[in-house]
């Protein structure tokens, strides 16, 4: 069983995003990414193993960031992670013993489109 203790440290501020609709100022509506919780949250870096691949005659590397945060509900993969001002897709949500202590977030990075490109 895991305790809270076992969490380590959480000392990165980060906010959850999802996809969704949005009114500007004016009442032009905006496609866009829109946070999931109220308030930003407390996390941990860390970084994984990355993975190879060939794609459409490319090659591609990934490196997973491992993103740790206490459990919440309501998070799944194809949300996003922004810290400071990089965006990070969720790939996959583990809830470790199914113990609902904490959750670990394999992300990837992800260059998104802005409305300024």
């Amino acid at each position: 069983m895991i305790n809270i203790d076992e969490i380590g440290i959480l000392d990165k501020r980060i906010e959850i995003l999802t996809d969704g609709e949005y009114e500007d100022e004016i009442g032009l509506t905006h496609v866009g990414l829109l946070p999931v919780f109220k308030h930003k949250i407390w996390a941990r870096f860390e970084p994984t193993r990355g993975r190879a691949y060939f794609e459409q005659f490319k090659d591609k590397t990934e490196d997973f960031i491992k993103v740790t945060i206490r459990f919440r509900t309501g998070i799944n993969n194809g949300m996003y992670v922004r810290y400071r001002n990089t965006v990070y897709e969720i790939n996959t949500v583990i809830n470790p013993y199914m113990a609902d202590v904490k959750l670990e977030l394999m992300c990837v990075e992800r260059k998104l489109k802005t409305d300024e490109n």
